[in-house]
């Protein structure tokens, strides 16, 4: 039986499967005992419960697990060993974000130096320095995606070091969401034009050239430093697992 509850399950309402980390040994310490299933969605026992977000979507959803079932043969890798699993999941979901982003971002950043010449901000200093900075960081986010291929070409999987690329995209992204808003002024306020529903994603820059949808994604953009492992826990793991720094203290 899978008791228990997640949220934070983006468009848990249009999927028919979920993975869940689960408890599977009560007696182990911290992050053994636990197995990584997959467990079917249309079943009694499982309730999905959508959330509004600022941006007015509702993708973002709360599952609750009551007595819900999974066969036995659905465990990746093994039976309380699953927190390696998650590990090498995330390291590989980092990863291809590392390779595919920045094309994304550059494109993005071409779309906001048009909105800037449009609205006539592309003389505004600070706008100018902060489109600078911007085209800087997508070369930077260009250059780590390379080495994430490289590393993947070579046979290596990716590591803790693809926790560089997430922390580095996620608050880019809010960066340069927040100079949109800024170039948009008062439309900001009350924007205006099309937001298409489910569209705007943080980890999907595409807002088209109306002040509601650079809205939509800057609202967005506020998610990035959390989902998929938090800024701090970025940190945490560049400290510890790459830098070889020593953990923080228990309280």
């Amino acid at each position: 039986m899978i008791n228990g509850q997640k949220i934070w399950t983006s468009l848990a309402h249009e999927a028919n499967w979920i993975f869940v980390l689960a408890r599977t040994d009560s007696s182990a310490p911290r992050h053994h005992g636990i197995s990584f299933l997959l467990c079917p969605l249309d079943q009694a026992g499982i309730d999905v419960r959508r959330i509004a977000t600022l941006n007015g979507e509702r993708e973002f959803c709360e599952v609750f697990f009551t007595d819900a079932r999974t066969s036995a043969d659905r465990v990746v890798g093994a039976v309380n060993e699953g927190w390696a699993v998650a590990n090498t999941l995330l390291g590989f979901e980092r990863g291809e974000a590392a390779a595919t982003f920045p094309l994304r971002f550059r494109e993005e950043l071409d779309r906001l130096v048009r909105l800037a010449r449009a609205r006539g901000a592309a003389d505004d200093p600070i706008v100018r320095q902060g489109l600078a900075r911007a085209y800087a960081e997508c070369e930077i986010m260009r250059l780590l995606g390379m080495r994430a291929l490289t590393g993947l070409q070579a046979g290596r999987p990716p590591g803790p070091e693809s926790s560089v690329s997430k922390l580095y995209w996620s608050e880019y992204h809010q960066r340069v969401t927040g100079l949109a808003v800024r170039i948009l002024g008062a439309d900001a306020l009350a924007p205006s034009g099309r937001r298409p529903p489910n569209m705007v994603r943080t980890d999907d820059p595409g807002a088209p050239d109306d002040s509601a949808s650079w809205v939509g994604t800057f609202l967005n953009a506020r998610a990035g430093t959390i989902y998929a492992g938090t800024s701090q826990v970025q940190r945490n793991i560049l400290g510890e697992q790459v830098l070889g720094l020593p953990r923080e203290p228990r309280p």
